[in-house]
């Protein structure tokens, strides 16, 4: 199968997994809490369906299944098996702890008195990720792969892209289509990747759904997987250097609430009027679609910027 079969089958897919995941999670009533402390424009986005990650994933998951068997012509990594198994089995762990994550915030919107706008508590999930980054680090250190040569610091460095970026795009996802608009052209980056090829496809079906006004959200189930998989991605293509501008996007989010957290504990006082930065914008006065519009844009240009500088193929 070509890329543009991997991508047009992953988005067909998706689209009626997409469609199916709506129906039964309003049935079983799975509507998103929304942050009391958020922009006031986001209330009326309370009981939107959440958790839609599971539908996209599980298409990009069986089909980057179906290529590691051999049915494509390059597996995905572009190397072997135990590369494609490496990167699936990174974005279904980080996948079944975004799901850990919403499972919570949904147990707890069903107690009343309760926040259920998160789930399960900031320090569990990063010491979750951290385990995750650091096995898939260390395998990753076996097969060769390197940032600095020295084993120990490679190990520590590939799970802190790894944490990294599981939280960038968890941050990103805040806004309807954002996460989902700058993940795929993100993704273009690895298109002679399979894998990467049939979950840029499942996104697109999903990002039917999920555009402003949002029918669905990804949950963390959904963002913390693609955070995964670009980490993944970057790392066994030798991209993990250039993952800061091919992520721009999701590196300001982050450093965005790091700074904010920062300057109130320090001086007291915000330094945006509200993180993650899409809310600060958000709060200007832009509406919703101009800021995903632009980000995308943004993405779009550092994609591109990231892509130059590997040179001649």
């Amino acid at each position: 199968m070509t890329t543009p079969v991997w991508i047009v089958a992953g988005a067909l897919l998706s689209g009626v997994a997409t469609r199916g995941f709506l129906t039964l999670a309003r049935t079983r009533g799975w509507g998103k809490a929304v942050r009391q402390d958020g922009p006031d424009a986001h209330l009326a986005k309370a009981g939107t369906p959440t958790m839609g990650g599971v539908a996209f994933l599980a298409v990009a998951l069986a089909a980057g299944l179906v290529a590691t068997l051999g049915v494509g012509p390059v597996r995905p990594g572009g190397a072997d098996l135990a590369t494609a198994a490496a990167l699936l089995a990174l974005v279904a762990a980080s996948a079944a702890l975004g799901a850990w994550d919403d499972l919570g915030a949904l147990a707890r919107k069903a107690r009343p008195g309760e926040d259920a706008a998160t789930g399960v508590l900031a320090r569990w999930r990063i010491l979750a990720q951290t385990g995750v980054g650091l096995a898939f680090g260390a395998w990753a250190v076996a097969q060769g792969h390197a940032m600095v040569g020295l084993p120990a610091l490679d190990v520590a460095g590939f799970a802190f892209v790894v944490v990294g970026s599981v939280n960038a795009l968890n941050f990103t996802d805040g806004l309807d289509g954002l996460a989902a608009g700058v993940a795929a052209v993100i993704l273009l980056a690895f298109l002679h990747d399979p894998f990467a090829a049939a979950l840029l496809g499942a996104l697109l079906g999903f990002a039917w759904f999920n555009a402003h006004p949002a029918r669905v959200f990804m949950g963390g189930v959904g963002s913390e997987a693609l955070g995964a998989a670009i980490a993944g991605l970057a790392i066994v293509h030798g991209d993990v250097w250039r993952l800061p501008l091919l992520a721009a996007v999701p590196v300001a989010e982050v450093l965005s609430v790091v700074v904010q957290v920062a300057a109130v504990r320090l001086t007291g006082r915000r330094v945006l009027r509200m993180s993650p930065l899409h809310h600060h914008f958000e709060l200007l006065g832009w509406p919703e679609p101009r800021v995903v519009t632009r980000f995308v844009l943004v993405t779009a240009v550092a994609v591109a910027l990231a892509v130059a500088t590997r040179g001649p193929a």
